[in-house]
């Protein structure tokens, strides 16, 4: 039995092993089952994980690399509307006239469409079983003719349209569509009827506990604060992520209860921002997957039940 001390017998063993790839001839019994597991280890990794490892990174690369081109007419930020009956997109027609501009059939009674309003796109997922009622912001040139079709077509008048106490060049008026959506009607009254650098439409989240979400959107989607008011019991924070702005306010008003929304994002890698949006604190719905409609895309939820899908186009 060799007297050198055991832990230069196996580091001298690991170098021969290495050197080789076989199990030195002689060696202490006590060392043979370290010797083992370096030998295994020697193996690793494996081609197949090599091969996945250079894809993936390969992939990053190039998504790094190139300019992403979002589809025609869409922002980062898109929301998304699951109302129970069809007769909801002339709804969005005949009140807002918005213009249908795709419909994919996904079953019985069921179907995916898009439509655009101004400047900006909505989803509609229509006969989905599921019911998520959102709120929305839309301006428009002219609030109080708008309005009025709203509630001519059916919808529940939430509050008049009124000039803000807050700020007299901000008119708007809030109504309940049928599907228990909430729309914010507004107008500027001071120039061009959209504030600058917001667009037509926008989500604007309700929640309980706005500034801890205000926070989690600015840490899981890289979002820039533009304005915040606050009052006792209340709060509405508007935020930049990319692109577009997102609202969110405190639920403060008997009808101003949370609503948990579905948002549709548009990003240049969508895995990034996934794996950012988990360690924010959200919980996965789904892996970022390519999918045969166009898009890489992949899910998650927040404390507060919002659902951000994010995708990249292929």
């Amino acid at each position: 039995m060799s007297k050198q001390p055991l832990i230069e017998q196996l580091d001298q063993a690991v170098v021969e092993l290495l050197a080789s790839g076989a199990m030195p001839a002689s060696v202490d019994t006590s060392i043979v089952d370290l010797l083992r597991i370096a030998q295994d280890l020697r193996e690793l990794p494996t081609p197949e994980f090599k091969a996945r490892l250079r894809g993936e990174l390969e992939r990053k690369a190039q998504m790094s690399a190139k300019t992403v081109v979002f589809r025609p007419g869409f922002r980062t930020v898109t929301p998304y509307l699951l109302p129970p009956q069809p007769e909801f997109v002339d709804f969005l027609k005949g009140v807002f006239g918005a213009e249908e501009t795709e419909r994919t059939v996904t079953g019985p009674g069921r179907f995916h469409a898009e439509l655009r309003i101004g400047d900006s796109m909505l989803m509609v997922g229509v006969g989905s079983g599921r019911t998520m009622p959102a709120t929305l912001e839309l301006y428009v040139s002219n609030v109080d003719e708008v309005y009025k079709r709203a509630v001519d077509a059916g919808c529940r008048q939430l509050e008049p349209v009124i000039n803000a106490h807050w700020d007299a060049a901000f008119r708007f008026g809030i109504i309940e569509d049928r599907s228990g959506n909430h729309w914010v009607i507004a107008t500027r009254l001071d120039g061009h009827y959209i504030p600058a650098g917001r667009n037509s439409l926008s989500a604007s989240l309700v929640v309980t506990g706005a500034a801890a979400q205000v926070d989690f959107i600015r840490q899981a989607f890289d979002a820039r604060e533009l304005q915040r008011y606050e009052w006792p019991g209340g709060l509405y924070a508007a935020l930049r992520i990319g692109d577009s702005v997102i609202g969110v306010n405190e639920a403060s008003h008997e009808w101003m209860r949370p609503m948990p929304a579905m948002i549709y994002m548009y990003v240049p890698d969508c895995d990034a921002l996934y794996e950012r949006a988990l360690r924010a604190g959200a919980t996965s719905l789904a892996v970022p997957a390519d999918h045969d409609y166009g898009d890489r895309s992949g899910g998650v939820t927040d404390a507060w039940g919002n659902q951000w899908y994010m995708a990249t186009p292929l």
